[in-house]
């Protein structure tokens, strides 16, 4: 009953320390990445320093935000597109 989730799990196990398979560390990060944004330094320090900030320059704080979204969000779809790719076969590295 249990030996599909072993299996399962020594193959991403496997996969995760072999290189062909990069679009999975880059998965990781990028999990990483978000989580301690969202969760950890949103709400303990980027409200409260984005906040001071925002009131004495709102047009600078704005475009550093956008940036920062623009930077995540390429990170994000270059991801996805190796994890895509990478799935189906199309980056196998020899």
């Amino acid at each position: 009953m249990y030996w599909p989730l072993s299996y399962g799990s020594e193959v991403w196990l496997y996969r995760y320390f072999d290189y062909r398979f990069w679009w999975v560390h880059a998965m990781t990060v990028v999990w990483i990445i978000f989580s301690l944004i969202l969760y950890v330094l949103e709400p303990l320090v980027l409200h409260r320093v984005f906040g001071k900030y925002a009131e004495r320059n709102p047009e600078r704080t704005f475009r550093i935000m956008q940036r920062a979204h623009w930077i995540l969000l390429m990170l994000s779809l270059f991801t996805t597109a190796g994890a895509v790719a990478g799935s189906h076969g199309w980056l196998m590295i020899k």
